[in-house]
Order: C-alpha cells, then sequence, then structure tokens
C-alpha cells in the first residue's frame, strides 16, 4: 500500500480511488471461484472503500479541509 508523506483531503481521494480500482480487480480475479470466501471478504474490503471513498468525496463537496 502507498504511504502518504504528506497528507491532504485530495491525495486521500486519490489514494482511495486506487484502492477502489485494485479492488474491483481483485474481485474479478476471484470471480470464478465465487463461492471461496476469498470472495465475498473482496466484497466486503470494496465496499467498505467505496464508503470511505464516498465519506471523503462528501467532506470536500462541504468544504472541509482536514486544517481544524
Amino acid at each position: 500500500m502507498k504511504v502518504l508523506t504528506e497528507v491532504t483531503l485530495d491525495k486521500l481521494i486519490n489514494l482511495y480511488e486506487g484502492i477502489v480500482v485494485q479492488d474491483k480487480k481483485m474481485i474479478e480475479l476471484f470471480e470464478p471461484v465465487s463461492d471461496s470466501g476469498i470472495y465475498g471478504m473482496k466484497l466486503r474490503v470494496l465496499d467498505q472503500d467505496r464508503m470511505i471513498l464516498g465519506a471523503l468525496k462528501c467532506a470536500k463537496a462541504n468544504g472541509f479541509t482536514g486544517e481544524e
């Protein structure tokens, strides 16, 4: 996982956009064996990362800068 040296809201959003793309690729990889526990875990991780990304975008849209 990438480590941010200077954390800003825009950098976090970019990081989580990349994580969501990675999650989707992992789901495609494990989809043929969708009865495995790994597939279900990857779906939950994708849902979680999408929720975090949505919250970050919402915070930015409402003027949160993270500087407080």
